[in-house]
Parts: structure tokens; C-alpha cells; sequence
């Protein structure tokens, strides 16, 4: 008599089917991504020999130094319409962000043999122009000095078609508005002043979002958020935020002052109270906090903040390295740089940021510290962005001016959950009281990389590994004591976002780690989740 598979082969069956399809995905991806052989040339294939510019001379000296390399046809490369086509496009760009509105882009190919052949790019840049007036329309609830401050660009300014791809992006980011559209209107007799006119449709100012999500040690957890992003009609923005699982209650409020003398800067101002509860301690952080950003370019930003807050904890006895902590007021300022970059065609995208906070010294409160904390992110899509390979590396540090005291317990560092490490639950993973009570520590280092490839037309599998650790003592990174962990996921596209499930296993453990008192009994950690982890 046969015996009924159990539960675990039953669940052991459907990973090993999915783990298949994972597979195969993964083959047909390195079989479509391999390079092609340098030698391989496609029969009757014409090459560009020599590229000549003819009525170039207007643009400024150092456009023209580069304006070989701007070009996507140039000697050697194969000759195609698309090239062509878009070196045509990529001329005329040039010309109309350098004050020449009207200008045109002529290519001829000038054949030298079967396999060869010349192009002359013939420009006519028309006469120089300036932006003229502007005017706006489809607004209702939105003043027209909000859409202006935003613009790039000024009557009396040098036309740039640049100017306006930014004015774009500016209302754009502004959550105000459903579409923008900038064009110049009027110009069959080419003035010299070019008019613009810029649509826009307006959206709800009203935005919210309710997530949910589940991850070891946090259990179930409820996240939401409510904005309102055009108070009085001024591009004042309100959020509401907060956050209530089994080890964590938060609330947040943020009033945010956008195109404030300049579209490049805002003020905010943030008030908030937290509660960790854990099993061998009890934390509440009451405050706000100030700041001021600046935009510097599309890419990046920085942002100067200036925070108090109330700190109080309950410390259970058996956690020692902890004894020396206060309860007291936090006073520190604060500086956020921000950079983002990502390529035209959205295959490769990069953002860094760090964070650099002082505490104490010439500042009135009872802690004292320097904290430094890095977070870089590469993105490599392929596919037309259905396969993502996503990494991710984290460093940070915190330097009491004299010993454990200087430090509040919320500051300390601790890894685990659902968006790294993925083989711990929440505050799992750092250093242990002598009872195995997770007490975080003052250095932090986390790596991660994912693969995300799709299996069925709403459904991606993933596969991911991460290393990391955290150190009691500040500026410590001892490579050999890193933790590791790895594991499949599932991600489901739905109209409410993308749910995200993930299964992490622990490679190296943390030896003595105890969860409610209890020895760690399972290095199995499940994850459910809204969006990416990173």
C-alpha cells in the first residue's frame, strides 16, 4: 500500500515545478543576452566610411568639439535607416538646444562600393530665437503661478528645446496634473520670440494607498498612507502615514512647501511618534522635524534637516550591553545627498544616497553622536525591462562621543524582515545579549542581489542572495563574520500593485539567537509583501 504524500512533499512538488519554469527562464535569457560575435556581419550590410557636417559652424565651440561622438552615425558602425534616422533626430536636437528653433537635418549617402559608403548631414539651423510669451490653459483648480515657477524657462530666455523636456518633468513631478503638454504655437512665420503654450489636465489632489504585509517576528502589518497635494491652491502638500503591526505603531504627519521663491526648493515639516515593542525591550520616539531640499539638477538633490525628539525605553535586565541607556530629548541636524541616473532607454538605472546626522555637541540634548549611513542600487534590464538584475549594498556607522548612553536604543542598527536580509525576521539580526536578545549595534553592512525574470504574463519568479551583518562596535566590517542567506520568490502584478512573496533561508545562522525568549528553531523565513524589496 502506497502512502499518501504528506504535506511537505506536497509543498516540495510545487517549488520543484516552479524552480523548472525559474530555470528555464533563466536559460532563455543568457541564450538572448549573449553577445554576437564580432566577426559576424550580415550579408549586403553597407558601413559608414567617412560622416562629413555641413552647416554646423552656428553651434557653440565646445558642441562642435564633441559633436562627432553626439551623433550616433559615425565611421565603422553599420548604416541602417533607423542609425540614420536617428542621428537626424539627435542633429536637430542639438541645434534647437542651442537657440536655433526652426532648424532642419538633411542626410545623403554617397555609395563608395557594395559594402561601403559615405554620409554627408547637411543642417539648416534657421535664424537664432528666444522664448516669447507663454500661456496656459486647461488649469482649474491650480494657479497659474505654480505652473510658472516650475517652467524652465523665461520670455527673453535662449530657445532650448532642453528647457522644455524639464519644464515637462518639473509638472510632472508635482503629482498635480493627469497629462502636460508644451508646444510652440504660431510659428508658420518663424518670430524670432517663440511662443509656447502649455496644457495641462488636471488630476485629484487627493492620493492614498493602503498596503499590507507579512514578515517573521512582525507578523501582519498595515501600512497607509493619505496626501492631499494642492492645500489653498498652492502646491502645499499634507501627508498623513502610519504603520501598525504586532512590534510597531507609527504615526506621521509631513507639510511640504513646493516652489517656495524657486521651483528648486521646498521646506517640510514633519511631526511623529513611534512605539517598538519587543520582547526585551520598550521604546517610544516623540517629535518633528524641519528641513529644507534643493533640486540641483534632474538627478540630484540635497537635503539640510534640523530634528527633536522626546526618547524613552524599558530595557529588560538580561539585556546588559544596553544598561547604560537614557531616556531624554535627541537634538541633531542632519544632511541627505541624492543621486539618480538613469539611461534614456530605461536599461540601466543607478541611485545613490547618503546620509550624514550629528547629534549633541553644540546642540542643546541628551545624546551625543555621529552617524554616517551609504545605500547605493544598480538596475540592469533586459528584454524590454520584463527581466530586471537588481543589486543593492548598504553601509552605515554610528560614533558615540563617549560610550553606550550617547546612543538611543531606535538609532542603534538592526537587519532582518522584508526588505533585507530576508533570511531573519525584523530586528533579528545584530549582535546578542549574553541571554541571545538581539541588542543592535553601531555598524551596519548588507549586500543583496535579485534576478527577476517573468514565468506567465502577470507572474515573475525571482531568485536572490544577500550578506550581511551588524557590529557592536562604530567604523567595525569584519568580513568573516558576515551572515548569508538566499531564496526564491514570486511577484504578482495586480491592479492594486505588486504583491510580492518571498522564502529566505538562512546559509551561515546567527549561533545563539533566541525569538521570544525561545532557541531559534527554523532558518526558514516567509515573506508577503507590497513592491519590490528594493
Amino acid at each position: 500500500m502506497k502512502r499518501a504524500p504528506g504535506r511537505t512533499g506536497a509543498l516540495f512538488f510545487v517549488y520543484a515545478r516552479y524552480m523548472r519554469r525559474f530555470a528555464l527562464g533563466v536559460l532563455v535569457l543568457a541564450v538572448a543576452c549573449r553577445p554576437a560575435s564580432p566577426n559576424f556581419r550580415p550579408d549586403n550590410q553597407v558601413i559608414v566610411e567617412e560622416v562629413r557636417l555641413e552647416g554646423f559652424d552656428v553651434l557653440p565651440p565646445d558642441v562642435r568639439e564633441h559633436l562627432d561622438d553626439a551623433l550616433p552615425l559615425r565611421a565603422g558602425v553599420a548604416l541602417t535607416d533607423e542609425t540614420q534616422k536617428a542621428a537626424g533626430e539627435r542633429a536637430v536636437e542639438l541645434l534647437q538646444n542651442n537657440g536655433r528653433p526652426y532648424a532642419q537635418v538633411g542626410i545623403v549617402r554617397e555609395p563608395i562600393d557594395q559594402t561601403r559608403s559615405r554620409v554627408i548631414i547637411r543642417a539648416e539651423p534657421g535664424p537664432l530665437g528666444v522664448f516669447g510669451a507663454v500661456d496656459i490653459a486647461g488649469n482649474r483648480r491650480v494657479d497659474d503661478r505654480i505652473i510658472r515657477r516650475r517652467l524652465a524657462y523665461a520670455p527673453g530666455d535662449l530657445f532650448r528645446r532642453s528647457a522644455i523636456e524639464q519644464s515637462q518633468q518639473r509638472l510632472g513631478a508635482s503629482g498635480l496634473f493627469k497629462s502636460i503638454a508644451i508646444r510652440a504655437h504660431d510659428i508658420d512665420a518663424q518670430p524670432a520670440a517663440v511662443p509656447t503654450l502649455v496644457t495641462v489636465e488636471e488630476g485629484s489632489p487627493w492620493k492614498w494607498n493602503v498596503g499590507a504585509g507579512y514578515a517573521a517576528g512582525e507578523r501582519l502589518a498595515v501600512d497607509a498612507r493619505i496626501s492631499h497635494l494642492n492645500v489653498l491652491g498652492s502646491a502645499r502638500r499634507v501627508d498623513v502615514l502610519g504603520r501598525v503591526s504586532a512590534i510597531e505603531r507609527t504615526g506621521e504627519v509631513f507639510f511640504t512647501q513646493n516652489d517656495s521663491w524657486h521651483p528648486s526648493l521646498s521646506f517640510t515639516l514633519q511631526a511623529r511618534h513611534q512605539e517598538i515593542e519587543q520582547p526585551a525591550f520598550f521604546v517610544t520616539s516623540r517629535g518633528g522635524q524641519a528641513a529644507v531640499s534643493w533640486q540641483w539638477t534632474r538627478n540630484l538633490s540635497t537635503t539640510g534637516s534640523y530634528a527633536v525628539a522626546v526618547e524613552r525605553s524599558n530595557v529588560g535586565s538580561s539585556l546588559g550591553p544596553l544598561l547604560g541607556l537614557e531616556d531624554g530629548m535627541l537634538s541633531a541636524w542632519s544632511l541627505d545627498v541624492d543621486h539618480r541616473n538613469v539611461r534614456p532607454d530605461s536599461s540601466v538605472a543607478d541611485t545613490v544616497a547618503i546620509h550624514f546626522e550629528q547629534a549633541g555637541q553644540w546642540m542643546p540634548g541628551t545624546f551625543n553622536y555621529v552617524s554616517m549611513i551609504g545605500d547605493a542600487r544598480h538596475y540592469r534590464s533586459r528584454l524590454d525591462g520584463k527581466v530586471v538584475f537588481a543589486t543593492r549594498l548598504r553601509l552605515g556607522t554610528i560614533d558615540p562621543a563617549n560610550g553606550e548612553a550617547d546612543v538611543p536604543l531606535l538609532k542603534r542598527f538592526f537587519l532582518g524582515g522584508s526588505n533585507e536580509m530576508r533570511g531573519w525576521g525584523v530586528y533579528e539580526l545584530s549582535p546578542l545579549s549574553a541571554s541571545g536578545e538581539p541588542v543592535g549595534g553601531k555598524s551596519l553592512m548588507t549586500a543583496s542581489a535579485e534576478l527577476r525574470v517573468p514565468v506567465f504574463k502577470r507572474l515573475r519568479g525571482a531568485l536572490f542572495v544577500e550578506a550581511g551583518n551588524v557590529w557592536q562596535d562604530a567604523l567595525s566590517l569584519r568580513l568573516s563574520e558576515l551572515r548569508y542567506d538566499a531564496g526564491p520568490g514570486i511577484r504578482l502584478d495586480t491592479p492594486f500593485g505588486l504583491i510580492r512573496i518571498d522564502i529566505g533561508y538562512q546559509l551561515r545562522p546567527l549561533e545563539g539567537l533566541r525569538i521570544d525568549g525561545k532557541p531559534q528553531r527554523s532558518r526558514w523565513r516567509i515573506i508577503l509583501g507590497i513592491g519590490e524589496a528594493f
